[in-house]
């Protein structure tokens, strides 16, 4: 059976055609166009997840040409379940921003109508990841998801925002010419460009690991992992609500897929000892240091943010746990995975809820969102929901791919990372709760307000009065949908291991010692 020659290509086409069409329409058509549009996009994940069931993994070449002179897209497990993934989440964020983004009265194009071919464009270009193996289309679409995303952020007009993008642009370009002067290196040793063509000549080499750790430096800055993570936190909380969705649930997880595709492409071959350590090591630093932080923040979005730079760094910590062969490796990468679905899923909710909660109330600081339980009941609770999964509990995906993760440092030995995998879930549980202590507080009264020493600029400003409970629809959706793999465990599973580049065993070695 031969596979049709769209199949590979249309994820990442039609969402760039949308992105030019929707220059085109007018101001009042943008919302319809959108939904419409992300249906259309989401449903191109169909007929490759139906090929990958009957058929296993595929390659395809562009225009005909076949690696190394030409690029190839690969559909494995992985790859198919992040497009769906991907799908979930362009989904739910297509239907909120129609919602958050209210048409303009007089049909005149405004600045909100920007998010729309933005938007788009960074959807095709996330798909065109998770499908390429070629290290310099890796390089090419980074860079269009980048400069979508420096227009993303300033869409909202603010100086915050100003500062956000510059911070955003500036990690683009520097990540980026760092991460192409590492294919540089390794194009001139090894002569492709293709992972899977370049998979047995990564042995250990000065410009190899030369290549391979420029390269590496690039994809972290990406990933915001520690002490990278300088532009986050900035960019995540003065973006729009669906922006910040957008840049939490997606485009940090985009940058672990990349690394993941190169580490088991035979990046782990290059100084074996240290590099799964070093990762390992900044991962688990990040867990606390983001979760430190984000316990010091007074706006809700900045929780967030700085939940993301700590959920980040769990992980980084699968690089650390399949180092030497170590057993088990098939199930760890496959925790890591279900861990970086869920949390994209539900940091992509909170998000929305905590936009929800920012227009309704007309300030995201948590001194003004205090009592905001009984105003706003759906919204919390979906911000609730998500929490479960941030904080690993139990019956999240989140808590299923933790769990994976803490047994192997178990059998491998690695009990640091076992206390900073279970310290983190209770700094989680910290920050988290704190928010919820706030929230379900009765709500500020008179003489608080003027007994409050919050700085003038902290004031809560008056609600927009524009806050449709159809914003809260998507969001409760991608709450939900962290539970649902939980339901049907097995079938995820059987996905990655079509194609998947580590052996599935079991944590006992055939010896029978862990």
């Amino acid at each position: 059976m031969m596979p049709p020659p769209w199949l590979l290509t249309l994820p990442v086409v039609l969402p760039l055609t949308f992105g030019i069409l929707t220059l085109l329409f007018p101001s009042d058509w943008l919302a319809r166009a959108g939904r419409h549009g992300a249906l259309l996009c989401a449903a191109t994940v169909v007929p490759c997840t139906r090929w990958i069931w009957q058929a296993g993994s595929l390659h395809q070449s562009l225009g005909g040409w076949v690696a190394p002179l030409g690029i190839d897209l690969y559909l494995d497990g992985m790859a198919c379940l992040f497009l769906i993934f991907g799908a979930l989440m362009g989904l739910g964020i297509s239907f909120y921003a129609a919602a958050y983004f209210p048409p303009s009265p007089d049909g005149a194009r405004t600045r909100n109508d920007l998010f729309w071919p933005l938007w788009f464009v960074t959807w095709g270009g996330i798909n065109s990841l998770f499908l390429t193996l070629d290290l310099f289309n890796i390089y090419v679409t980074l860079e269009l998801i980048s400069v979508a995303g420096v227009g993303l952020i300033l869409i909202a007009g603010t100086p915050g925002a100003t500062r956000a993008a510059l911070q955003y642009q500036m990690q683009a370009l520097i990540a980026g010419l760092v991460y192409l002067l590492g294919v540089g290196l390794i194009y001139n040793v090894v002569g492709t460009l293709d992972l899977q063509l370049m998979g047995a000549e990564l042995q250990p080499g000065p410009m190899k690991n030369m290549g391979m750790a420029l390269m590496t430096s690039g994809i972290l800055i990406k990933a915001a992992l520690f002490p990278m993570h300088f532009w986050l936190p900035r960019a995540h909380a003065d973006a729009p609500a669906p922006v910040s969705a957008v840049l939490s649930g997606l485009v940090v997880t985009v940058a672990f897929v990349i690394l993941t595709r190169i580490w088991f492409a035979g990046l782990h071959r290059l100084a074996p000892f240290l590099l799964p350590r070093l990762l390992g090591g900044l991962g688990a630093t990040g867990i606390l240091w983001g979760g430190i932080l984000a316990l010091r923040q007074t706006r809700l979005k900045r929780v967030l943010a700085y939940s993301t730079v700590s959920q980040i760094g769990y992980l980084f910590l699968v690089f650390a746990l399949t180092f030497h062969d170590a057993p088990g490796q098939g199930l760890v990468w496959t925790g890591a995975v279900y861990l970086a679905i869920s949390h994209g899923l539900a940091k992509g909710a909170a998000f929305m809820a905590a936009g929800y909660l920012q227009k309704a109330e007309g300030s995201d600081s948590l001194q003004h969102l205090r009592g905001c339980a009984r105003k706003h009941p759906v919204a919390v609770m979906v911000l609730a929901v998500a929490s479960i999964n941030l904080m690993g509990l139990p019956p999240s995906t989140g808590f299923i791919g933790k769990w994976m993760m803490l047994k192997a440092s178990f059998y491998t030995q690695q009990w640091m990372l076992a206390v900073v995998m279970l310290g983190g879930g209770l700094l989680a549980a910290a920050y988290l709760f704190r928010v919820f202590e706030i929230l379900l507080q009765p709500a500020e009264t008179e003489f608080d307000k003027t007994q409050s020493d919050a700085p003038q600029t902290e004031k809560k400003p008056t609600a927009l009065g524009y806050s449709p409970r159809g914003m809260l629809i998507p969001a409760m959706l991608l709450a939900l949908a962290t539970l649902v793999p939980v339901l049907f465990i097995t079938a995820p599973e059987a996905l990655l291991r079509i194609g998947a580049p580590v052996p599935f065993t079991d944590f006992i070695s055939p010896g029978g010692a862990p």
